[in-house]
């Protein structure tokens, strides 16, 4: 009885080794069945999801352009003139999602500029809130002052490890003292308050010259710059 069980034994065990090579085969068959597949219909879909994140950007811009018009096209001059902050609020809103996003770090963005731009935005803020009763363009300024705000505050406390301060090394009183000077005695008289005509003139100025540390910072840094 003994010697008639091995046989069954040997033969059962066989049986289990040839399930588990038959198993074996499916599960690679099944993985290269799911790679092919990833490749023909999972990476072209991500690719064109991106892609269509991208168009959905150039769609709300021209929607965007087309509601402006619309509304301000008996001013010719107003309607670029909100379209252009418009435009670089919605700038400064993606460097911002890539940052907190993607990157994860603020290598190759200078913290001068981006305080300079606070600087501008707050003072033409002023001048929006306290001479004219243009609330929509208010309100482009006060969203583009909080987006450069929140901007600085990556830069000084969240990803400041990243920070390239060794790169960012144009000082700021270089811009503003002579902006300021130049404000103080070249303004236009917009309004009938002279303080509010210093602070548009200072505004203008400033913005001119606000980029002048990231452009160092491009010509000094020595590794990519990833976020611009």
């Amino acid at each position: 009885k003994k010697g008639g069980g091995q046989p069954a034994l040997f033969c059962s065990r066989r049986t289990m080794g040839s399930h588990d090579k038959d198993f074996a085969a499916k599960l690679r068959l099944l993985s290269q069945k799911a790679l092919v597949m990833w490749e023909e219909k999972g990476a072209p879909m991500l690719h064109k999801l991106s892609t269509m994140k991208q168009q959905s950007y150039g769609v709300l811009v021209c929607v965007t352009t087309l509601l402006l018009w619309y509304g301000f096209s008996h001013d010719f001059l107003y309607f670029i003139s909100l379209l252009a902050e418009i435009l670089r609020c919605f700038g400064f809103f993606l460097l911002v999602l890539r940052v907190i996003k993607k990157t994860h770090s603020v290598q190759g963005l200078s913290l001068k500029s981006q305080q300079l731009f606070c600087g501008v935005f707050a003072t033409r803020l002023m001048f929006k809130i306290f001479y004219e009763d243009d609330y929509l363009y208010a309100f482009v300024e006060l969203l583009a002052t909080g987006l450069s705000c929140y901007l600085v505050y990556l830069m000084r406390v969240q990803h400041r490890s990243s920070y390239q301060r060794d790169a960012d090394t144009m000082k700021e009183i270089y811009i503003i003292a002579p902006c300021l000077l130049i404000a103080l005695f070249l303004h236009p008289s917009v309004t009938k308050t002279w303080l509010m005509n210093v602070l548009w003139a200072f505004s203008t100025y400033l913005e001119c010259f606000a980029l002048l540390p990231q452009l160092f910072v491009f010509h000094s840094a020595s590794r990519t710059v990833d976020n611009m």
